[in-house]
């Protein structure tokens, strides 16, 4: 594994998950993680789309955003992946 480049850590019986994302970006990547994992942990009426879409705003337009999302859509998939078909 490239060592220059953050992994989402495993989760729900996937493992962790590589990002085209540096370390520069590791906050926003660890936030999209805690993001989606709360939103998984929390039993709501707040759907999945608006909780991504709010806290995205929260951070500057470009790779902040998109590093963000790749931390939350990576727990997502994890989740997804880890559902018996």
């Amino acid at each position: 594994m490239d060592e220059n480049y953050i992994s989402i850590p495993a989760a729900d019986g996937c493992p962790s998950l590589l990002t085209p994302w540096s370390n520069e970006f590791a906050s926003m990547i660890e936030r999209g993680v805690q993001c989606a994992q709360a939103w998984l942990d929390t039993p709501g009426e707040i759907p999945l789309w608006w909780e991504l879409a709010q806290t995205r705003k929260t951070f500057p337009v470009g790779d902040c955003q998109d590093a963000f999302e790749a931390g939350f859509l990576l727990r997502i998939q994890q989740r997804l992946r880890g559902v018996p078909q």
